[in-house]
Order: C-alpha cells, then sequence, then structure tokens
C-alpha cells in the first residue's frame, strides 16, 4: 500500500480521496521511494499535507502520471535527463501539447525531482536541464474608435446590455468581475466625472485585486438608467456566463465587425486597455520633448506601467504592460504607414 492508502502501480488516481485528505498543519516526513510511482504518491502526499489547492494536486498528478504512462515505473536512481528530454519531446511531437503546456509540464517535473533530492531519494536532479520552450502569445485584438461606438449603438437597444458593454470597453473589468458586481459596488455621483466602480468581488470565487475605476460619462448614465429601478439585492447583472458570452457575441454581430469571428468581453477589457496605455504613451512623447532626463522618462514609463496595471486588477509585475505598449506601437505604425515596425510591434490585429 502506498502513502494513500492506494495500490502502487503505473495507473495512479486523479483525484484524492477526501477521507484521506491532511490538514494543512500536518507535518508528512519524507516516505522512502525507490520507483516512480512510490515517488509520486509521496509527492502528491506532501502537496495535500502542505496545504495546496486540489486542482494543484490534480493537475501535478495528471502530468506526473503522463511521464509514468511513457517511461514505465522506472527506478528513481535510473532516472537520466535523456529521458526526460526525451519525455518532453514526446509530449511535443506525439501529443500534440502547446507551449504553455509545455511550460507547466516541465515546471512540475522541475519541482518534482527538487522534492526528491530533498527527500534524499537521489542525490541530484535530472530535471535541471529541461529548457523551457518560448511561449507563444495570442495576439492582443483591440477595436478602433469607430468599431467601438458601433458595439455601444448596438448595445444601447437593453440597459442591462448596454450597461454591461460599458464597463468592459470604459472600464476594462473582466467578465467575471462584471458578473460579481452588486449596487453598493457603484458611485454614481452628482457630477458624473466624480463616479466610480469597485470591484471587491469575482463570480468564479478567484482571487480578485480590489480597485476602484473611474466611470465615463457615458457608462455612469447607462448605470444610472439600469438602477433606476430599486434592485432587491443581489448581482446588478442577472447573466450567467454563457449569457454575458451570448450579449457581447450578438452586438459584434449587430455592429458589423465582420473582421473578427467573434466579440468577447476580453477584446472590449484590451481595447480598454490599450486605449489608457496609449494616453500614457503620448503623454510619455510629450514630457521627452520637454526635455525630460533618461532617467526621469524611465520612472514616468514604471508609473504608467503600474497605473494600467492598477486599473485592470493585475499584478505590478504582469508582462500585459509591455504586450499593451507593443499594441500602441503598432496601432502608432499603422497610422504612420510604418508597416514594418508595425510587424515588429506584434500583439494586434488592428484596421
Amino acid at each position: 500500500m502506498n502513502p494513500l492508502g492506494l495500490p502502487a502501480g503505473r495507473q495512479l488516481p486523479l483525484f484524492v480521496p477526501s477521507e484521506v485528505l491532511l490538514p494543512a498543519s500536518t507535518t508528512v516526513e519524507p516516505t522512502p521511494a525507490r520507483r516512480l510511482s512510490e515517488a509520486v504518491e509521496a509527492y502528491c502526499t506532501y502537496l495535500v499535507a502542505a496545504g495546496r489547492a486540489m486542482h494543484t494536486v490534480r493537475s501535478t498528478r495528471l502530468d506526473l502520471q503522463g511521464l509514468l504512462e511513457h517511461i514505465g515505473d522506472e527506478s528513481l536512481l535510473d532516472l537520466a535527463p535523456a529521458q526526460l528530454a526525451e519525455h518532453v519531446r514526446w509530449l511535443r511531437s506525439e501529443r500534440g501539447n502547446s507551449s504553455s503546456s509545455l511550460r507547466r509540464k516541465i515546471a512540475t517535473l522541475k519541482t518534482f525531482l527538487r522534492y526528491a533530492v530533498t527527500a534524499g531519494w537521489i542525490a541530484e536532479s535530472p530535471a535541471e536541464g529541461l529548457v523551457y520552450p518560448q511561449l507563444k502569445r495570442a495576439p492582443v485584438i483591440v477595436l478602433d474608435s469607430h468599431e467601438v461606438e458601433a458595439v455601444v449603438a448596438a448595445g444601447s437597444v437593453d440597459p442591462a446590455w448596454h450597461a454591461l458593454v460599458l464597463l468592459f470597453v470604459d472600464a476594462g473589468l473582466k467578465r467575471d468581475e462584471a458578473l460579481a458586481l452588486q449596487a453598493e459596488d457603484l458611485y454614481l455621483a452628482r457630477e458624473p466625472s466624480d463616479s466610480r466602480v469597485t470591484i471587491r468581488h469575482s463570480a468564479q470565487a478567484k482571487r480578485v485585486r480590489r480597485r476602484s475605476v473611474p466611470l465615463t460619462a457615458r457608462a455612469h448614465f447607462a448605470l444610472a438608467r439600469l438602477l433606476r429601478a430599486p434592485l432587491p439585492g443581489g448581482p446588478v447583472f442577472s447573466f450567467s456566463v454563457r449569457g454575458v458570452n451570448f450579449v457581447i457575441e450578438t452586438v459584434g454581430r449587430r455592429a458589423e465587425i465582420v473582421r473578427l469571428k467573434k466579440l468577447t468581453p476580453e477584446i472590449l477589457r484590451d481595447t480598454f486597455a490599450v486605449r489608457i496605455m496609449r494616453e500614457r504613451v503620448n503623454n510619455e512623447s510629450e514630457a521627452l520633448r520637454h526635455g525630460r532626463s533618461a532617467r526621469e522618462f524611465a520612472r514616468l514609463r514604471a508609473k504608467h506601467d503600474v497605473e494600467v496595471l492598477q486599473l485592470l486588477g493585475l499584478s505590478r509585475y504582469s508582462e500585459m504592460a509591455a504586450r499593451y505598449r507593443s499594441a500602441v506601437a503598432a496601432i502608432e505604425a499603422s497610422a504612420t504607414g510604418n508597416t514594418d515596425t508595425a510587424t515588429r510591434g506584434g500583439a494586434l490585429k488592428h484596421e
């Protein structure tokens, strides 16, 4: 029997039964492990005891099950770097794993085998030489100003649709954040320019960075129209996730955005992000024209990146600031006819 009370072998269960879950405070001594299957079971037991999220334990178990299926229940001492490199090649060529999936599975192998070293099962990790593939990012797709106006007009036929569209395109909310909005999260001031929306929750119980985003005048009036009737409590919007997607796809079709297969909340949010980044890039260009030093300019750029990321509820270390800057550069290059620069800027599909 293995540490989870389950039969040892190559076919490891993907889910840990609730009756064997250990409290996060439990200290688990590394179980002696000679074979790969034993090490996987002991490592997953450690993750549970350490209080790791169950989806993390499950995905780790899946990744390591794939290794077992490919190379067999090897002795840990015989596990070689060449085998792991061949496993990664197999995942890419035979299983068709994407770059993001490969990166996750390589990270799983590295952390698993570092734990094996710490537990004293092996002297050194054979996974340290694995190289992460370059991550291929989907392009940032944004609407131009004419398309934005067409989408907003298409949504204005229904108060809830109109408010929802504007919270995406004028405030940059995520779909789950919009679905979790309560009436008390909206501050509709006498002066529309003073109105704000506070993001506190997510409909999917995901981590949310609390923030307050100013509302545009049109978003202020759309929300005021929606909330004219007293709400009985609960969310501002009664849509499901699929309902939100349907609304945005429908307004995209009605606005005749034919260059896109479908309009999504993410495209509207990215449109907001690129717009606010473009405003800051223009301010930076103005600062350069007024003789700002290189150090002052670098500080201004860093400040603007943090501002954009905060408005979007993203970590200050997120790479999205750089991607939005690339999108702005592509727009500017396209406007001046410098298509080579626009191509190098990447990250944008824009007409």
